[in-house]
């Protein structure tokens, strides 16, 4: 049965009270928010007013509850993301937001949940593309260079991170493989072996194929974000980084795999979208450059990178097409399955003939919603 928002706000307050210490009298102004599902989780925001052993204390919190039902990538889950914020913030390294707590029984409030601490900020969105509209465009294009150039120093600083010391081995996960690239490689061939379901993905099969044959075998081990992109950012008016956000494709493997990944969709919300980049935007040499001298070495096999991440991404297109299939948004013989922006990309870098992208992929595309919900 559905929660009200006064029983949201009823439950959180005793939560709040019995689960973060040192929290006494807590009073939670009422609450505005839908409490629909979101794509892979529900955000929502409450000012807490409460009282602590250094007296009266006011903040705004962030709520985020995740279904357990929905997975946009195989392993992701609203208690690996807090785990992943509790351990950063304690280690003060990478910004992220204050961590507050987190709840995995979902009786609480409908959901398993965590709380944070609200960053102020803005990200570059995605919808609009941040390329055509909103604060960056504003920017001047000097401004613009040094605000990406902050945040990819801001997650470069994670190869500093010692995951074995430094408390995050609960990121190592022994039934993909041993901590490194070679779990990041054995987490994507779990997952393809899940989605696959017999079917022939050409472009997705030769990349899993490509990324076991050409595996490098010098490759170090660090803590990943695992979803490092413009949008995941919090940024100061000024370009400066408030926080990372989204952890909860956080894994272990070389920290190129993240630069990797905001290349990729550097490249996905310009050229593959067919939008000019943002001038002063860093080209891609440069944001190499840029990670490089924050991290204080080169990067290595950055080709070999690029089809790691695109395949990934490609893998995630293939749960969104079943799920679209499912709900009877398109059927199940659409061709996008095998002809979207992702196996493109796979195609370009694989040197494979390019999918043609005809109607099939534009009704998929229309359908593509952040809940995936069917269209009437």
């Amino acid at each position: 049965m559905a929660l009200s928002t006064a029983q949201v706000q009823a439950r959180l307050r005793d939560w709040l009270e019995s689960h973060v210490a040192g929290w006494q009298n807590v009073r939670l102004r009422p609450l505005e928010v839908s409490l629909g599902s979101g794509f892979s989780a529900e955000i929502f925001f409450v000012d807490a007013e409460f009282e602590t052993a250094s007296g009266a204390q006011a903040r705004t919190l962030v709520v985020r509850r995740q279904p357990t039902s929905f997975e946009v990538v195989l392993g992701s889950s609203l208690a690996l993301q807090g785990n992943m914020m509790a351990a950063l913030d304690r280690l003060k390294v990478t910004p992220v937001p204050e961590w507050i707590g987190m709840e995995l029984d979902p009786e609480v409030l409908g959901m398993p949940f965590l709380v944070m601490g609200r960053v102020d900020g803005q990200s570059a969105t995605q919808r609009p593309n941040y390329n055509t509209t909103g604060w960056l465009v504003d920017m001047p294009p000097q401004q613009r260079a040094s605000t990406w150039q902050n945040a990819i120093q801001a997650f470069a600083q994670m190869s500093q991170i010692d995951w074995q010391k430094d408390g995050f081995a609960f990121l190592a996960r022994s039934e993909w493989g041993t901590p490194g690239l070679d779990q990041y490689l054995g987490h994507l061939e779990a997952w393809y072996h899940g989605c696959r379901k017999d079917r022939v993905l050409p472009y997705v099969d030769a990349a899993m194929t490509y990324i076991r044959d050409h595996q490098p075998a010098d490759t170090t081990v660090n803590v990943l974000w695992g979803d490092s992109t413009p949008s995941n950012v919090m940024f100061s008016g000024d370009g400066r980084v408030n926080a990372l956000i989204d952890w909860e494709l956080a894994a272990l493997g070389p920290s190129e795999l993240d630069l990797a990944w905001w290349l990729y969709f550097d490249d996905l919300f310009s050229r593959r979208f067919g939008v000019a980049r943002l001038e002063g935007l860093p080209t891609r040499e440069e944001s190499i450059a840029s990670w490089e001298a924050a991290v204080g070495r080169t990067a290595q096999h950055m080709a070999y990178y690029d089809v790691v991440v695109a395949l990934r991404m490609a893998l995630v297109v293939v749960g969104a097409f079943d799920r679209q299939v499912g709900i009877g948004n398109i059927e199940a013989d659409n061709k996008s399955l095998n002809a979207n922006f992702m196996t493109l990309y796979l195609a370009e870098r694989l040197g494979m003939d390019l999918p043609e992208l005809g109607p099939d992929f534009y009704a998929f595309m229309r359908n593509m919603t952040p809940v995936d919900q069917k269209q009437d």
